[in-house]
């Protein structure tokens, strides 16, 4: 018989990638249990669903919609479109949607004539490229790009907010909701409206994340993004192409040929700012100016102003590590510069997939 119990369990739920934060589309401290056929399969960006025919308890059919993540991270781990077919009974474990919206994010999937587990992460993930120094250009420079005649990318952050390092660990989900909102003095040294806007954005559960209408990623959020960012080094221009995996094939340009930085009122306001980079021994470090207001600095709601000026160092420590570091100044928004920062891993033998996050942006319950 199909049918459908909901539970109340209090956990924390491992995000999935898609354009809006998880805390603000599904509530975590609820579980729903389905069984049903399925009827649609959405293989699409930004983050994949199936749909499910279900009773429910006055033995009326009903159709919810399951996510179960980003098709490039499924892809990655083995799993194809054609893993599930329309017609297929499946039993789902997951989190339902805060509204009354017939939808859940996807915890276990289970095809019911096999007794298979769809969907779920491989038992062992891709070994991490061999332990080596970072590359270097001939000049002994180090190269932030691959070594010659290989490919690759970095991918994933060790943390997709920003706090000031100063803070002792804050207990928050992987898009940045507290679970405390009495730590957001911990989170940044705000002025009295930012730290009320902050609080307001935690409150509604991050719904208003400029993400979520694909706006692009700009500041620090930029590096967070789950499908990786590459450096494009053209020395002989001299420049450097940041280019994003995960913000609609966004680009960015970092000045590395000397040209002064000017000033915030000097420059056009847009999303990743003018930037003007140096070499200090085997760091790059950028400064940047010139954003406007129409992005978060990270999930979680980091409120900024056109006042906004940013120092970024990039250290790469061997082949497979980078370290990012950026001081956050906007004296409009803090009451003085604020430094935070995390590492990424190294991608190797692999380029970023072409990725658009409108694909599904119409889909709405």
């Amino acid at each position: 018989m199909l049918g459908v119990a909901i539970v109340t369990f209090l956990s924390s739920a491992a995000s999935m990638f898609s354009q809006r934060p998880f805390s603000a589309t599904y509530d975590s401290a609820r579980q729903v249990k389905l069984q049903g056929v399925v009827t649609r399969i959405d293989w699409v960006n930004p983050a994949a669903f199936f749909f499910i025919d279900v009773r429910d308890a006055t033995g009326t059919l009903v159709n919810w919609a399951v996510e179960i993540g980003n098709p490039l991270e499924l892809e990655r781990d083995g799993w194809k479109r054609s893993a599930l077919h329309v017609g297929d009974t499946v039993t789902i474990e997951g989190i339902p949607a805060r509204s009354e919206s017939r939808q859940a994010s996807a915890k276990s999937v289970v095809l019911t004539r096999t007794g298979k587990r769809l969907f779920a992460p491989p038992a062992t993930r891709r070994a991490a490229a061999s332990a080596a120094p970072a590359p270097r250009w001939p000049d002994g420079q180090i190269r932030l790009g691959p070594p010659p005649g290989k490919t690759g990318y970095w991918g994933a952050p060790t943390t997709k907010v920003l706090v000031e390092n100063t803070a002792t660990k804050i207990p928050m989900t992987d898009d940045g909701l507290l679970l405390n909102i009495t730590d957001a003095d911990k989170v940044a040294p705000f002025l009295p409206w930012a730290k009320a806007l902050y609080e307001h954005r935690q409150r509604i559960f991050l719904k208003d994340d400029p993400l979520s209408r694909c706006i692009p990623p700009g500041g620090p959020r930029q590096f967070q993004m789950v499908n990786g960012f590459q450096f494009i080094e053209q020395k002989e221009l001299g420049r450097i192409l940041v280019l994003l995996g995960g913000g609609d094939r966004n680009w960015r340009v970092i000045y590395t040929d000397r040209r002064p930085l000017g000033t915030a009122a000097e420059a056009v306001p847009s999303y990743y700012g003018f930037s003007v980079g140096r070499w200090e021994k085997d760091t790059l470090v950028v400064e940047s100016v010139g954003y406007n207001e129409k992005f978060w600095l990270t999930s979680g709601g980091l409120p900024h102003t056109e006042a906004l000026r940013l120092i970024e160092r990039f250290t790469r420590t061997d082949l497979n590590t980078l370290k990012y570091e950026v001081t956050v100044d906007d004296r409009r928004t803090y009451t003085r510069t604020w430094t935070g920062g995390w590492t990424t891993q190294w991608v190797p033998d692999q380029d970023i997939q072409e990725y658009f996050c409108e694909d599904n942006a119409e889909f709405v319950r």
